[in-house]
């Protein structure tokens, strides 16, 4: 019996004492992080090998299963091996949902944390059968500690807007409601021009935020810099005790967020998102105008590493993912305002590619030798003054196969960065621009073509992104001017290689007439895209344009940042073709 094995008879035991059928853990905190902040997310750890974003863990007395969506499915299979935790592959073919197999295995009453679960869940589930509010983390040994690091405000040259006036525009946008309630960390960083190191990659903090007859924030203290000033603030133990004092204020609660045990305090909740989650979306001119210097600043970085890259192959034949990766972050060191990783660098080689969402870590890592096929690089940072995100995939050893389906790949941004579209688009619509190359020739790729991207903060933001269908991530929102969003087509196919290469798109007004106002985007990624491994007779002349358009702005950007052989270097990988 493995390590997992046992602890999970030990659930079992507790769930029976308990006399609850199933108990299902999310990968969640009290604030519906897409990463949790550590204190939460060590029980789904605790219990599961898995290392991945966007899982469920259900435990009954027969079973434990796993659901996560098509970025994990390899991984997932390779971690979970040797575990009596089964895979339940999200939206394949023949594979019961969550609420399906709990249904057909009658699984309720069902256990589940309600500070964790939110609302819009706990009620979609609960329309099933019971579902009870228990949790079993007092067995997870060795939690870490909730941090009290020193918060950091931004001053107005980084946030353009102050947090007084983004507050006030907020309650103006409360409709019925005469408070908000917000728990989304992203949206209470963006609120309150604050920051903080809570979170692994993403300078967030523990907090809640109230905004009513007073406005509060509530987190510890002593880690608020004395120059805030844009709400009160009282310790997070003070949060329950005031709202029990405000439950009777109609409040604005967002029910895919909130946690089920917040929602239930109020007795006249109206629903819906916070007027902030499309406000930070939308960048203001600052914002835009600090993360195009940042995009070029951070795009020397990657410059470097593909240089690093080919010469220590060509010197030595031979690397490794983790070297490589320590070597990105010295780069991105090195530049001015750089904060942190906006995630963990993806350095991977090969067959590892094929796992869109692998890392290397300082135990487990592969070589990269001369001979291999491919490596791909998907990296961001975040600085003072933005967050970047971009994946560019390097060929050493191409082969046949994979220059056809690097070419289909870059063939797939383009189409997307390319297009013009009519105000009241959404990614739903925009999405089928990239991924049609793709389905023509029979692929597809198991996530969305682009995300959100924030400014010093998540680097997944939504409501905005490219996805031709719902995936229950609520971003579904019109693409306006000021949003970034990512573009990132792939062909992945496992035991070969993973193709990914991915920019960063502002869209901007186009143009109006007697049909409508119509958008575009302007890419703000600075980096190189290879050439050496294009089949340019599947590119058309309108796509050989773009590409050496974007290279030629590539060059002009990034060369007075580089030394005299970076920027013969870049010169050679921004030729037009």
């Amino acid at each position: 019996m493995n390590i997992y094995e046992q602890r999970i008879a030990s659930l079992r035991a507790k769930m029976k004492e308990e006399g609850v059928a199933a108990y299902l853990i999310l990968t969640g905190d009290p604030h519906n992080s897409e990463t949790p902040l550590p204190y939460y997310g060590a029980e789904r750890k605790f219990f599961c090998p898995f290392s991945g974003d966007n899982a469920y863990l259900l435990i009954s007395q027969e079973a434990a299963l796993l659901w996560t969506d098509g970025r994990f499915f390899i991984s997932a299979r390779q971690e979970l091996s040797g575990t009596e935790i089964a895979l339940m592959e999200m939206d394949s073919p023949g594979v019961p949902s969550l609420k399906e197999y709990l249904v057909s295995h009658d699984l309720f009453p069902l256990a589940t944390s309600f500070l964790i679960a939110p609302v819009d869940f706990i009620e979609s589930i609960g329309q099933l059968g019971e579902v009870r509010d228990l949790s079993f983390s007092y067995l997870v040994s060795d939690k870490p500690e909730l941090p009290r690091d020193p918060l950091f405000e931004l001053a107005l040259p980084f946030s353009g807007q102050s947090a007084e006036s983004k507050i006030k525009k907020v309650k103006e946008q409360l409709g019925q409601a005469q408070a908000v309630l917000i728990s989304t960390l992203d949206d209470i960083a963006y609120l309150t021009n604050l920051r903080g190191h809570d979170i692994p990659y993403a300078p967030l903090f523990h907090s809640y935020l109230y905004l009513g007859e007073e406005n509060v924030l509530f987190v510890d203290p002593v880690r608020v810099p004395e120059t805030y000033s844009a709400t009160l603030v009282k310790p997070l133990e003070e949060l329950l005790p005031y709202l029990e004092s405000v439950k009777d204020v109609p409040t604005l609660l967002d029910p895919v967020n909130l946690n089920a045990k917040l929602y239930g305090l109020f007795s006249s909740p109206v629903n819906g998102p916070s007027p902030s989650r499309l406000m930070k979306a939308v960048k203001n001119p600052v914002e835009i105008e600090n993360t195009i210097k940042t995009q070029i600043k951070d795009g020397t970085a990657v410059v470097r590493f593909q240089m690093e890259l080919e010469k220590t192959l060509k010197e030595k034949g031979v690397t490794d993912e983790w070297s490589l990766g320590l070597y990105l972050h010295k780069c991105r060191q090195s530049n001015e305002g750089f904060i942190e990783e906006s995630f963990e660098n993806i350095v991977s080689v090969g067959s590892n590619a094929a796992m869109m969402h692998y890392a290397p870590s300082e135990d487990k890592y592969s070589l990269v030798s001369a001979e291999a096929v491919s490596l791909l690089l998907d990296s961001g940072g975040t600085y003072f003054g933005g967050t970047t995100d971009t994946t560019r995939t390097f060929p050493i050893k191409p082969n046949a196969e994979f220059v056809h389906d690097y070419t289909l790949t870059l063939k797939s941004l383009i189409a997307l960065s390319r297009a013009v579209f009519i105000a009241g688009s959404n990614g739903r619509c925009l999405d089928g621009l990239a991924r049609e190359v793709m389905w023509r020739e029979g692929l597809d790729y198991k996530c969305g073509t682009g995300h959100g991207v924030g400014y010093m903060n998540v680097v997944h933001e939504g409501p905005n992104a490219f996805r031709y269908k719902d995936a229950g991530r609520h971003d579904g929102a019109n693409i306006v001017p000021g949003m970034i969003t990512t573009v990132e087509p792939g062909v992945y196919k496992e035991g070969k290689y993973g193709i990914r290469i991915e920019n960063n798109l502002l869209c901007v007004p186009a143009f109006e007439n007697e049909f409508g106002t119509f958008y575009k985007f302007d890419t703000i990624t600075y980096v190189p895209i290879e050439t050496s491994c294009l089949d340019l007779a599947l590119l058309s002349q309108e796509e050989k344009d773009w590409l050496n358009a974007y290279h030629a702005e590539v060059k002009e950007k990034l060369s007075p940042l580089l030394n005299e052989e970076e920027r013969e270097y870049l010169a050679k990988k921004t030729q037009a073709i």
